[in-house]
């Protein structure tokens, strides 16, 4: 993949070759227009990772696979939260929801984030450092 389309997703990002594949890091990333052009581009999301921050923020990593190539979008819920890209990409769902559940993140316009693998007595982000003690 030419890296001038991944540029195209995120023109303010910061793009780096890795062995592991390419990241981009933006914290303005428009993640829906991400997720509908790496569907376009014939990728599929493979998984997401989510690290909390000291600031109650949260990182969000997007993992994209396609033909042995992985391509990662590195972001971060802005007042605590990022849009949801499963109505674009449906295997984002549950992974939207084991964000939420863990790091307390919210993905605006997510049909359903009631928890996934918390159990109800617990506040969604039990994951985060402060309330790991």
């Amino acid at each position: 993949m030419d890296t001038s389309a991944l540029t195209a997703i995120a023109p303010s990002a910061r793009l780096e070759n890795r062995p592991d594949g390419t990241w981009i890091s933006a914290a303005d990333l428009d993640v829906e227009a991400m997720a509908r052009e790496m569907t376009r581009l014939g990728y599929r999301l493979a998984t997401m990772t989510g690290l909390a921050e000291a600031d109650d923020e949260t990182t969000v990593i997007y993992h994209f696979v396609a033909g042995g190539r992985a391509v990662n979008f590195k972001t971060r819920t802005r007042d605590g939260a990022l849009p949801s890209i499963t109505p674009i990409v449906r295997a984002a769902s549950w992974i939207e929801r084991e964000i939420h559940d863990f790091f307390g993140a919210k993905f605006s316009g997510h049909p359903n984030l009631a928890p996934i693998l918390r159990p109800a007595e617990l506040a969604a982000g039990f994951f985060r450092e402060e309330n790991a003690s």
